[in-house]
Order: C-alpha cells, then sequence, then structure tokens
C-alpha cells in the first residue's frame, strides 16, 4: 500500500502527482493478498514487537483489463504492491510499485526506501533515512527520478487471523480511510 499526504503530493511535479493520485485509487480493485505462514511473539530491546519482526508484502492487482480494438493486444493490468523488511533493531527497508494503464498510456512509479520504524503502542511510523524514487509516464521516454524525497508515515498496526487461519498485518492509514492486509512471504 502507499500513501500521500497532501503535503507530499505537493511537493512533487504534476504529473507525477496525477499519476500517484490516479494509483490510489486502486483501492476499489481487487486484492491480491500473500497470507503469512507464522507469526512470531515477543519484544526485542528495542520495543519492536517479534511479531513484527521480518518480512511482510501486500498486493492488489485490477480485475478489469484494457484490450487494444484494433491490434487485439492486452494492456498489462493496473496494480501496487508494497513490501518491506523490520529488523530487530528497528531498521526496515522498503520496495513499493504503482502500475497504471489507461488505454494505451502505461505509467509506473517504484520507491525504494530505508531508515528506522518507531513504534509507540499500535502505532508504528516508517521513517525514511535513504529513497529513491523512479517513474515513467505514458510509455514516452518521460521519465521521473528523484532521491531522499519519501516522508515518513504512520499507521495504526494490529495483527488480525484470515479466514484460512493465518495472521495477518493490518495497516490502517490515520485518517482511517485506508487499510491493507499485508502477509508474510510462503
Amino acid at each position: 500500500m502507499y500513501s500521500l499526504r497532501n503535503n507530499q503530493l505537493y511537493s512533487m511535479p504534476k504529473a507525477v502527482r496525477f499519476f500517484a493520485s490516479s494509483a490510489l485509487s486502486l483501492g476499489l480493485t481487487t486484492s491480491l493478498i500473500f497470507y503469512p505462514s507464522a507469526s512470531q511473539a515477543g519484544k526485542n530491546d528495542t520495543g519492536v514487537p517479534a511479531e513484527l519482526q521480518g518480512e511482510w508484502r501486500y498486493g492488489r492487482i485490477s480485475s478489469i483489463q484494457y484490450q487494444d480494438s484494433y491490434t487485439g493486444q492486452s494492456a498489462a493490468p493496473n496494480g501496487s504492491s508494497d513490501q518491506f523488511q523490520l529488523a530487530s533493531n528497528g531498521n526496515y527497508k522498503r520496495n513499493r510499485l504503482l502500475q497504471i494503464n489507461t488505454y494505451n498510456c502505461a505509467s509506473n512509479l517504484f520507491i525504494e526506501e530505508k531508515g528506522k520504524v518507531k513504534i509507540e503502542a499500535q502505532r508504528l511510523t516508517f521513517q525514511p533515512s535513504d529513497s529513491t524514487s523512479k517513474g515513467q509516464i505514458c510509455n514516452s521516454g518521460r521519465t521521473y527520478s528523484s532521491r531522499n524525497t519519501a516522508k515518513p508515515e504512520t499507521y495504526q498496526w494490529s495483527i488480525e487471523t484470515n479466514e484460512y487461519g493465518q495472521q495477518v498485518l493490518v495497516l490502517e492509514t490515520a485518517d482511517g480511510k485506508g487499510k491493507a492486509h499485508y502477509g508474510r512471504p510462503q
């Protein structure tokens, strides 16, 4: 899941803002969830609960796909993914990808970051110390690249059990409008 606050959105070029805001509308698409295989219990000396440590993944892909009526060729689907690893010392690495295809216009945005995670009760904050953002707008060779533009993001977190009896990490935005279920890789 990728979320932007208004102040982050307006710090980006207009074309990227349009792309990012369109990508966030993927919340209405079909969800593909990678379910966890196990959960740990306890806490370490940094206050990061052991059940949060390790790798988490989230992904969505649209159930609607465009097909060019002239060529018959299908476009790649719209989608987003978020993958991060939390270490016992509070360090994290995170990768996010957004992809939007509208007719013959394919755009994507890839964000790679690392930093420290801060956990206070049920609040989790990603505090990036290094980030790279790269993107392409409408197959055109118009590319976007920047360094260290990622801002801290705070979520409410919880561990829930899904309908398959597996534990998932639920991250919810501070305003309560966004919620994603992350699973462990299998």
